[in-house]
């Protein structure tokens, strides 16, 4: 998850679009006028990006929304974790792939939940909770800054990977499996869905949303590595 907050990510495409703007202004039009026009840009373009994150999020994952009752299981055991914890219920969203791996963004009031088809089908009840359960244990966990971080990479370009390396903080990527299983209460079962996503295919890559999945794209170096994680669960 970023180190950062959601704003404080917003502002970084927001004060490069200030710097531009008012570059390009300051000599052509009266200074006033130009820083004026510069901050409205900036105001804007952060705005933009705070409000429409969880939709270029989605798109980044190539993600639609799940038909109702097409996935019985997996709206059952959302609604049951939800209530059991006094979690607010996400939007269900799938990806139509292979691979085992799923994802979370929004804010505390607009949650989306995405499965990958790989996930609906090939994983049992237990670690399909098992999955389900560490999605849900990060939402307000940084969940939103990672959401935004989708819309200021594409907004970013080239800095991308120099601004993820700085801002995404591996250890709260690593701790996400151990407070995932805090609510289930068995760790095997994500350890088995693990080895399962391990053993299969990988979502394709998309440099943006690395670190959105449970497991992502391989060699991605975001996530750390699945046999780590595997190892620690086991060890629970």
């Amino acid at each position: 998850m970023p180190s950062v907050s959601p704003r404080a990510l917003a502002a970084i495409p927001a004060g490069l679009a200030f710097v531009v703007v008012l570059l390009a202004l300051i000599f052509v039009v009266p200074p006033l006028i130009a820083l004026v026009i510069a901050i409205v840009v900036a105001g804007l373009i952060g705005w933009y990006l705070l409000s429409r994150a969880s939709e270029l999020a989605l798109g980044a994952l190539d993600a639609v929304p799940l038909q109702e009752a097409v996935h019985p299981r997996v709206e059952s055991l959302v609604e049951s974790i939800c209530a059991s914890f006094g979690i607010t219920e996400p939007q269900l969203y799938t990806v139509d792939t292979d691979a085992i791996d799923a994802a979370v963004v929004g804010r505390s009031d607009d949650t989306r939940l995405v499965i990958t088809r790989g996930a609906l089908e090939r994983l049992d009840r237990l670690e399909l909770e098992a999955v389900v359960a560490r999605e849900l244990s990060l939402f307000g966990n940084g969940i939103h800054a990672a959401t935004v971080m989708v819309a200021v990479s594409k907004a970013v370009g080239p800095l991308r990977s120099a601004m993820q390396e700085r801002l995404l903080d591996g250890r709260r990527l690593a701790r996400a499996d151990v407070e995932g299983v805090q609510l289930t209460r068995y760790p095997p079962a994500l350890a088995s869905a693990l080895e399962k996503a391990r053993a299969g295919a990988a979502v394709e890559h998309d440099a943006v949303s690395c670190h959105l999945w449970m497991v992502g794209p391989a060699r991605s170096g975001v996530q750390p590595l699945l046999v780590e994680r595997i190892d620690t669960l086991r060890e629970l």
